[in-house]
C-alpha cells in the first residue's frame, strides 16, 4: 500500500477544509479515518511528528498541512498549512514514475546549461541523476522537521552560524570565547561529540584556535558563498587551505589519547566549516551516500566533489535560489551550500528508513 492511503480520508478532509489552521481531536480524525488510532498517537507527541518515515504523517503532509501543536493529555492537535510545501502534494500513488522525472529534468539542465552557457561554461558533465522537484521536497522536509521544535537540537546550526555571521573580524576575549562556545554547542548537537572523539575529552575553549582561523578576513568571501564564487580556483584554494589549518589546530592540541594526534576528520572538519561559514555540505555519511547514488560527486572531501555540488546547484539555480529565498525568510540567510546539505541528507535518510 502506497504511503499515506491508510489515512486518504484525512488528506481530502484537509485539501477540502482549504483552512491555514486546523484543530482537531482525535476522536474526530477517527470518525474521518474510519478507525481508531494507534495507541502511541494516544501516548508520544513524536507519533504526530511531520516525518515521511512513517505513513501516518503523510495522511497530513499529502494535503499540505504540518502539525504544530500537539497536545496528549487534551487530545488534541493543530495542522497548519506549510509555507514550503506546495498546496497539492503528489502523493505516491499518482507520482510519474522515477524514469520519467529523470527524463524530464535530464532535459531541464540540458536547457539550463545552454541557456548560462555564456555565462558560465564550467558546468560539470556529470550525469546527476537526482530529479530537481525530489531535490526541493527533501530540502522543505528537512527544513519542516526541524522547526517543529522550536528548541530543537538541529537549530544549533542556525544559532552557530548567525553567531558567526553577526560577529566576523571581531577578536576580543569574550567573542572568541562566545564563538567557541557556540561552536562546541553546535558540534555537540550534531553528533562530534561521540565516546570515540578526542573533543569529547576537551573542554569547549579547544575550539578558540580554530574560531580565531575561521574569523580572519582573508576568509571573508567564503561565508555564505555563493555556488557561482565557490566554483572559482582561487576560492576553491582559499576551502583547502583554511581546511588544512582547522586540522593542524586540533593537532597541535595535546592530544586526548596517549600516542595519538587528535584526528581532525572531513566529517568534523566539513561541520565546522558548514556552522560557520555555510560554504561546504556537511561530509557525513548521509550526504555521502546521496551523492554517490546520484552520481553528483565521488563523495570525497576535495576540490573537485565540492565543485560538483556547487555545479548541481547551479544547474538549477533558479529553482534552489527560490527555496533559498523562502527559508531565509526566518531571519537566518541560509547559504547554497547549506540547501545542498539538507537536500542529501533528507534524501540519503529516506532510503536508510525504506
Amino acid at each position: 500500500m502506497p504511503k499515506g492511503d491508510k489515512f486518504i480520508a484525512l488528506t481530502a478532509y484537509l485539501e477540502k477544509c482549504g483552512m491555514d489552521e486546523v484543530k482537531m481531536t482525535f476522536s474526530e480524525i477517527e470518525k474521518i479515518i474510519g478507525f481508531r488510532l494507534s495507541d502511541s498517537a494516544y501516548t508520544y507527541p513524536a507519533q504526530w511528528s511531520n516525518s515521511e518515515s512513517q505513513s501516518f504523517a503523510f495522511g497530513w503532509l499529502n494535503a499540505g498541512y504540518i502539525t504544530r501543536q500537539v497536545n496528549i493529555p487534551q487530545q488534541t492537535v493543530e495542522f497548519v498549512k506549510s509555507p514550503l510545501q506546495k498546496q497539492q502534494r503528489i502523493s505516491d500513488r499518482t507520482k510519474t514514475t522515477t524514469e520519467k522525472r529523470i527524463a524530464i529534468n535530464s532535459a531541464e539542465a540540458k536547457n539550463a546549461i545552454t541557456k548560462n552557457a555564456g555565462v558560465n561554461n564550467t558546468v560539470s558533465n556529470r550525469a546527476a541523476i537526482l530529479p530537481v522537484e525530489e531535490a526541493i521536497r527533501c530540502i522543505r522536509t528537512y527544513y519542516n522537521e526541524t522547526v517543529i521544535d522550536p528548541h530543537g537540537r538541529y537549530l544549533s546550526w542556525r544559532h552557530c552560524y548567525n553567531a558567526f555571521s553577526e560577529n566576523r573580524n571581531s577578536s576580543d576575549e569574550s567573542t572568541l570565547d562566545y564563538l567557541a562556545l557556540h561552536l562546541a554547542f553546535y558540534l555537540a548537537s550534531w553528533g562530534m561529540y561521540r565516546g570515540s572523539s578526542f573533543l569529547l575529552q576537551k573542554d569547549y575553549k579547544v575550539h578558540t584556535p580554530v574560531v580565531k582561523i575561521i574569523i580572519e578576513k582573508r576568509y571573508d568571501r567564503l561565508m555564505g558563498i555563493s555556488a557561482e564564487e565557490l566554483i572559482k580556483d582561487e576560492n576553491l584554494t582559499l576551502l583547502e587551505e583554511v581546511s588544512d589549518r582547522i586540522r593542524k589546530a586540533y593537532a597541535d592540541e595535546r592530544p586526548s589519547f596517549e600516542g595519538m594526534i587528535n584526528n581532525a576528520t572531513d566529517t568534523l572538519v566539513t561541520k565546522i566549516l558548514l556552522g560557520t561559514l555555510g560554504c561546504v555540505p556537511a561530509y557525513d555519511r548521509y550526504y555521502v551516500q546521496a551523492v554517490r547514488r546520484y552520481k553528483i560527486s565521488v563523495g570525497e572531501y576535495c576540490r573537485e566533489s565540492v565543485k560538483d555540488v556547487a555545479n548541481y546547484y547551479l544547474t538549477y539555480k533558479d529553482r534552489f535560489e527560490t527555496v533559498r529565498e523562502e527559508l531565509s525568510a526566518c531571519g537566518t540567510q541560509y547559504p547554497a551550500m547549506k540547501l545542498m546539505d539538507m537536500c542529501m541528507w533528507q534524501a540519503a535518510f529516506e532510503m536508510d528508513n525504506e
